[in-house]
């Protein structure tokens, strides 16, 4: 059996920028070199390999199976690479680089942006690619060092660690209220209008002086996007569960009512998620330091 090509490790830094920022030209911004560097150095790497990895178009790349199957074990091998060589040269006070963060559109709004700011001021050798959005991101797939999400997370190979509990409130237009009624319990909601997140379980979870209970409510508007359910509530659509970062704002204007004060409603958690090939390099730590100190136990 013939002994595999070796390739160039800079002939795959190349390809992962390619893949990571979409282009070879955006990939040479990256790596500080010609585009046809880049052009040349993946077309190396595609002759070493003996296949096809990336198709050029006009627009910018496509990933074949082959460069997908080959991107996502040969990212990681570079991130555990930049880990080691961290670890061998005693780099962990030198934080420096660039990373590429995941967060949700409305809490990076309304909580992070101020926070990420500052921690970027503070760290003057990072380089933050910030994306803010709603979407589950593949962070190991589409290069993210980190991402924040708030919820349930589905089992995976991803590092997670809770931050804190994220508060939600019950509320609805004031109009909408002097049209339906003020309801008591939390199971008059079933017969309002309700608008609720894509995923979202029709079954709200309330706690109050009895203890639990449980309601099955009407969707009236489903939507991936927390600023269209507050845009939602304020034009009268319906009752809303909202993160009380989200809330308050608009219930201090009298734009939004707190429905079933007495009642609270059972609230998601602020989590981290990192690739493990991530977790060892010195400005991920870094970042999550500082995220640490920042929340908790309750925002």
């Amino acid at each position: 059996m013939a002994e595999p090509k070796s390739v160039d490790l800079r002939d795959v830094r190349a390809f992962v920028s390619a893949v990571e920022t979409g282009s070879m030209a955006q990939a040479a911004v990256r790596l500080g070199i010609a585009k046809s560097i880049v052009s040349r150095r993946i077309s190396q790497l595609e002759k070493a390999l003996g296949a096809v990895m990336l198709t050029r178009m006009a627009r910018g790349t496509s990933l074949t199976d082959a460069g997908r199957t080959y991107y996502l074990r040969a990212a990681a091998a570079l991130a555990e690479l930049e880990s080691a060589q961290e670890a061998v040269g005693q780099l962990t006070t030198e934080i420096s680089g660039q990373m590429r963060i995941s967060v949700p559109l409305a809490f990076g709004e309304h909580c992070l942006a101020p926070l990420l700011a500052d921690f970027a001021a503070g760290h003057p050798k990072i380089q933050l690619e910030i994306c803010f959005e709603d979407r589950k991101a593949d962070l190991i797939g589409e290069g993210y060092d980190l991402a924040l999400r708030i919820g349930n997370l589905p089992d995976s190979s991803l590092i997670t660690r809770r931050l804190a509990t994220v508060r939600a409130a019950v509320v609805a237009s004031p109009a909408y209220l002097d049209a339906r009624g003020r309801p008591i319990r939390p199971a008059e909601l079933a017969g309002y209008d309700v608008i609720i997140y894509t995923n979202a379980t029709n079954q709200w979870r309330f706690e109050g002086p009895d203890g639990w209970e449980y309601v099955r409510v009407n969707p009236r508007l489903r939507t991936d996007n927390g600023q269209m359910m507050l845009a939602a509530a304020r034009a009268g659509l319906g009752v809303i569960i909202l993160p009380w970062f989200m809330a308050e704002g608009p219930v201090q204007k009298g734009e939004l009512e707190h429905v079933l004060p007495q009642h609270s409603h059972e609230g998601g958690s602020l989590h981290l998620l990192m690739p493990p090939a991530r977790a060892g390099i010195a400005r991920v730590r870094a970042l999550v330091a500082f995220l640490v100190d920042k929340f908790g136990p309750v925002i």
